[in-house]
């Protein structure tokens, strides 16, 4: 069958290339089609679990039989919510501290499992220790340094720089813009309340303070069309929601939340590939349990959330149709599927590394996936300013040291 002549030298080749889909699966989904739909994080997992349910039949071409193993309903009964929090994450608190936060807590996880649990071989545990330290410590730098450039407008074909900025900050306010709307209306109110003595001590008033022409002026060239999208998720990340009515926290603050479920939950969606391999359903034959429990797992929270909108709707079956989330099906399937393929192939190639290589050493390697988006972000989505781009790569350097120390260390 297939990789039955493979060695450790396929688990690399796998890692490698999961870490290429992993870190691209995303790019289709942040095109302006999707982020203007801001569909519901449930609707983009349930294009990323489709698109491994209708693609995991790839394998029987290559001679794997169809069987299927309840460990693979335990692994989408982690996998699926994790991926949701995911998507609530990426979109409350950014992508670049969601992706930063999960995969450092899933190397943390994936080395916890498979070196503290399964006892998988490693030269060194303490050498092991050090390269996952390592490995965190890159993905953190890399998560902090992920900040955005200022884009300011440009005017008369010259870019609006933070020189230029800083300098209009510092012109002084010669005039206030409003003063004389502000006393007309002052004095319109006074004359309807019939009394001349009363608009005589009004305009003896010291006037309002209206914002400063400089102030306006940058304003002026602070806004700009390709901007909108960030002012708008400023805004509603730092709106509050309140929980059991004890405290409340910002959507950005509980964007890294469920980045951190994603990582503890959703990271260690292949721990029951150990447990299903000493059953005879290891390597690419777990992927159809994979794909098939992961579907039947969406289904049952699509169930749940239909139920919460019945209960929410006093029994109304219609509209708690109605009120589930659409799928925009003629808008997304493209880029949809187009992500969730990738997202497929990436963790075909995650159950190979793990196979080979283990929990500990292969699931971690491929978290090497937030090198690959860090790169989409540079060139592709001018997401990291310049002024950040060699502390990222810095950064990424330590987490590829990390790697090649944790492959060192993993024992043949």
């Amino acid at each position: 069958m297939i990789l039955d002549k493979c060695t450790d030298a396929c688990g690399y080749v796998a890692a490698v290339a999961a870490a290429i889909c992993l870190g691209s699966f995303g790019v289709p989904a942040k095109s302006k089609v999707v982020t203007r739909l801001d569909a519901d994080p449930m609707v983009i997992q349930t294009y990323k679990s489709t698109m491994a349910f209708l693609t995991c039949w790839l394998v029987v071409l290559s001679g794997e039989p169809i069987k299927f193993t309840s460990w693979g309903i335990v692994s989408g009964i982690f996998w699926v919510p994790g991926g949701v929090a995911g998507i609530y994450a990426i979109r409350n608190a950014g992508l670049a501290i969601a992706v930063g936060t999960w995969s450092s807590i899933i190397v943390l996880t994936s080395f916890f499992w498979g070196i503290g649990v399964f006892e998988e071989r490693v030269r060194s545990e303490l050498g092991a220790c050090g390269a996952c330290l390592t490995l965190v410590a890159g993905l953190i730098g890399m998560s902090r340094y992920s900040k955005p450039p200022n884009r300011i407008k440009e005017v008369g074909g010259d870019r609006k720089d933070g020189a230029l900025y800083e300098k209009i900050t510092r012109v002084s306010s010669t005039s206030d813009l409003d003063a004389d709307i502000i006393c007309k209306r002052t004095l319109s109110k006074k004359d309807s309340r019939g009394g001349s003595d009363a608009v005589n001590t009004d305009n003896n008033q010291t006037k309002p303070q209206s914002p400063p022409r400089a102030f306006l002026e940058i304003e002026t060239l602070l806004q700009d069309d390709d901007t909108d999208d960030d002012t708008e998720t400023q805004q509603k990340n730092q709106k509050s929601i309140s929980i059991i009515g004890q405290f409340t926290v910002t959507k950005r603050q509980m964007g890294i939340i469920a980045a951190m479920f994603n990582g503890l939950w959703g990271g260690t969606n292949l721990v029951p590939l150990h447990y299903a391999s000493h059953e005879g359903f290891g390597g690419p034959m777990y992927v159809i349990s994979f794909a098939c429990g992961s579907m039947l797992v969406t289904i049952a929270l699509w169930a749940i959330r239909f139920v919460y909108e019945l209960y929410r709707l006093d029994g109304a079956v219609l509209k708690a149709f109605h009120a589930l989330p659409p799928l925009y099906i003629r808008q997304m399937w493209i880029p949809g599927s187009l992500s969730g393929i990738l997202w497929s192939a990436g963790n075909f190639m995650c159950i190979i590394a793990v196979t080979f290589l283990g929990q500990g050493v292969g699931y971690s390697f491929t978290q090497a996936s937030m090198l690959i988006s860090g790169l989409w972000g540079i060139f592709y989505f001018n997401e990291i300013g310049q002024d950040m781009i060699n502390r990222w790569l810095a950064s990424a350097v330590l987490a590829l040291c990390g790697i090649l120390w944790l492959s060192y260390e993993h024992a043949a």
